[in-house]
């Protein structure tokens, strides 16, 4: 299981707004670039599970679900690829079969079997983003926010939009 800490900026029904900064396991992901990163810099912002109980201010313990991780990598990456294979290496057996071209057969199918996998990858997609089983979770909260601090900068009265100074 993959953990990291983090600070709660937020609450959202039963998620937490969550903020942590870009680790050294970043730098391997090759969706590094797509995270909700805070101005470019090396702030993500995200949302996470909170069954812990967690207020804004609290540094927490979040889990990301590697396992999860792994299988959403593996449909992203190989699914797509294992099908395009098979529907190449079928298309080049059936295609004489039908009178054409072996190669004309296996890149017909070989790139359709590709896009009917897309296909069923972005609607597994919609169905994941609206479940729960694939978000990070906050396991426990590590410091509670001290009576007195202020709230972080997205909830600060001075930085409300419209506010006229």
């Amino acid at each position: 299981m993959a953990k990291e800490t983090a600070i709660v900026t937020g609450i959202e029904g039963e998620y937490a707004m969550v903020r942590t900064q870009r680790t050294d396991g970043c730098a391997a992901c090759s969706e590094k670039n797509l995270c909700n990163a805070l101005g470019g810099g090396k702030d993500m912002e995200f949302r996470a599970l909170n069954p812990a109980g967690a207020h804004p201010g609290d540094t927490v313990l979040l889990d990301f679900r590697a396992l999860r991780l792994l299988q959403l990598s593996f449909l992203l990456y190989i699914f797509p690829i294992g099908v395009l294979i098979a529907g190449a290496v079928t298309g080049n057996a059936l295609a004489p079969a039908y009178g054409i071209d072996a190669s004309a057969g296996a890149a017909v199918l070989g790139f359709s079997s590709f896009f009917i996998a897309i296909g069923i990858i972005l609607l597994l997609e919609k169905k994941a983003r609206n479940s729960d089983k694939y978000k990070p979770v906050v396991i426990t909260v590590k410091r509670p926010a001290a009576l007195g601090t202020p709230p972080p900068p997205e909830q600060c009265e001075h930085s409300r939009p419209g506010r006229q100074q």
